[in-house]
C-alpha cells in the first residue's frame, strides 16, 4: 500500500472482512436478488428481508471505501513510479489471480450454484452449454477486473498528461465540491435506475447478463468509478498526511444518520445510496483515524491475510454452503458455520501456502 497510514490500512482490512460476511449472507438472499454465482442455501420459508437489507447496506459501504482507498494509493504510488514496474506489480497482484479464478475456480462455483437452484446436468455439460455463454460470471472476482481496468485508465491518463497526478497545495474538500460530488452520484444512480425500468425485455435481459457476468450491479460500477476518482483527488490534495485533511466527527454523525434512513426506507435506496456512500466512507475514515490509528502484530497479520482470505472465500464458502444445503438447521447457524470454517481454512492456507506466492506476498 505504499507508505503506511495505519488507520487506512486497518479500515481496508475491516472492510474486506465485511465483504466476506456479505458473501456469506448472499446465499440467503431472496431468489430474484441473489447473484448467479451464489449457492442458494436457505430452506423454504427461512429467507427473510433481513439478509437482503444487510447485504445491500454493507455493500453500500464496502464498495466506496475499497475503491476510494485503492484510488488514493494507486495515485500516490503511480506518481513516483515508472510505468513498467508499476504495471508489472499491479498485474502480479491483480491480473494473475483474476485469470486463475476465471479458468479454474469460477466454472465449478457457477456449476454448484446452478445445481443449488435445480440445475441437474453434469459439470462438462454446464461448462459448454451455459458457462461459456450467457451463464458466464466473474463472481466476486469482478472486483479485481474493475479495479485493474481503473488502474489501466489511470496509467493512460498519466501517459497523456505527466502532471495529472502532481500534488497540489494541501486543502480540504469544500462544501460545494462535496455537494456536487453527491449530486453527480445521485443523478447517475437515478439515471441508471429509471433507464433500466425503461428498457425493453430483450435489452434488459442483455444488460442483466452483462452485469451478472461482471459480478457487479450497475449502481456498484458507478459508485466504484466515482470513489476511485475521489481517492485520486484526495491523493492530489494530500489528504491524510501530516497537516492534511482528515474527516472529523461530523461525518460519524452523518454516517449514523444516513445508515438509519437507508435501512428504515428501503424503497428509496436509489436516492439514499449517494448520501450513505459519502457519509459512510468519510465517517468510517473518521472512526478509524480516531480509534484505529495503531499497529500491532495482530493487526499486521490481519492486514496481510485479508486479501488472500477474501480471494479464497468464494470457492470455500460456496462449496460449504452447497454441502449444508440439505440440512434443516436455521439459516443463521448455517451462516455462522460456513463463515467460521471459511476463515479457519483461509487462515491456514494463507499461512502455509498463499503467503509464499508473489501475488499475495507482503513486504
Amino acid at each position: 500500500m505504499g507508505k503506511h497510514i495505519f488507520y487506512l490500512d486497518n479500515l481496508r482490512t475491516f472492510v474486506i472482512f465485511l465483504g466476506i460476511l456479505c458473501l456469506a449472507a448472499g446465499s440467503f438472499l431472496p431468489a430474484p436478488f441473489m447473484p448467479p454465482h451464489y449457492v442458494f442455501a436457505g430452506q423454504p420459508g427461512t429467507i427473510t428481508p433481513f439478509y437482503y437489507l444487510f447485504y445491500e447496506f454493507a455493500m453500500t459501504l464496502v464498495i466506496p471505501v475499497l475503491f476510494f482507498i485503492s484510488g488514493y494509493f494507486s495515485a500516490s504510488n503511480l506518481r513516483i513510479r515508472l510505468f513498467q514496474p508499476y504495471f508489472k506489480g499491479r498485474w502480479l497482484r491483480l491480473g494473475w489471480p483474476l485469470l486463475f479464478a476465471i479458468i479454474i475456480m469460477m466454472p465449478e462455483i457457477a456449476w454448484i450454484s446452478a445445481r443449488s437452484t435445480g440445475y441437474s446436468a453434469g459439470f462438462f455439460t454446464f461448462l459448454t452449454q451455459r458457462f461459456l455463454g450467457r451463464g458466464f460470471t466473474l463472481g466476486i472476482y469482478g472486483f479485481l477486473a474493475v479495479l485493474l481496468l481503473f488502474i489501466l485508465l489511470l496509467m493512460a491518463a498519466k501517459k497523456l498528461n505527466h502532471q495529472a497526478l502532481r500534488h497540489t497545495e494541501i486543502s480540504s474538500p469544500s462544501p460545494l465540491f462535496l455537494i456536487l460530488f453527491v449530486g453527480v452520484h445521485l443523478i447517475l444512480a437515478l439515471a441508471v435506475y429509471f433507464g433500466l425500468l425503461g428498457l425493453s425485455p430483450q435489452s434488459l435481459s442483455a444488460v442483466q447478463a452483462f452485469f451478472a457476468g461482471l459480478g457487479f450491479q450497475p449502481s456498484w460500477l458507478i459508485t466504484a468509478a466515482l470513489y476511485f476518482l475521489l481517492g485520486i483527488y484526495a491523493a492530489k490534495h494530500r489528504w491524510f498526511i501530516q497537516g492534511g485533511y482528515v474527516p472529523g466527527n461530523v461525518w460519524i454523525a452523518a454516517a449514523i444518520g444516513f445508515s438509519i434512513i437507508y435501512n428504515v426506507f428501503p424503497y428509496y435506496h436509489a436516492i439514499t445510496l449517494a448520501f450513505l456512500s459519502l457519509s459512510g466512507t468519510l465517517g468510517l475514515i473518521a472512526v478509524f483515524a480516531r480509534w484505529g490509528d495503531q499497529s500491532s502484530q495482530t493487526l499486521l497479520t490481519l492486514s496481510h491475510m485479508a486479501y488472500p482470505v477474501w480471494y479464497l472465500s468464494e470457492p470455500v464458502l460456496e462449496n460449504i454452503m452447497y454441502f449444508l444445503l440439505p440440512l434443516t438447521i436455521a439459516a443463521p447457524l448455517k451462516l455462522i458455520l460456513a463463515l467460521g470454517l471459511t476463515l479457519f481454512y483461509g487462515y491456514f492456507v494463507y499461512k502455509y501456502a498463499l503467503c509464499h506466492l508473489g501475488c499475495f506476498k507482503t513486504r
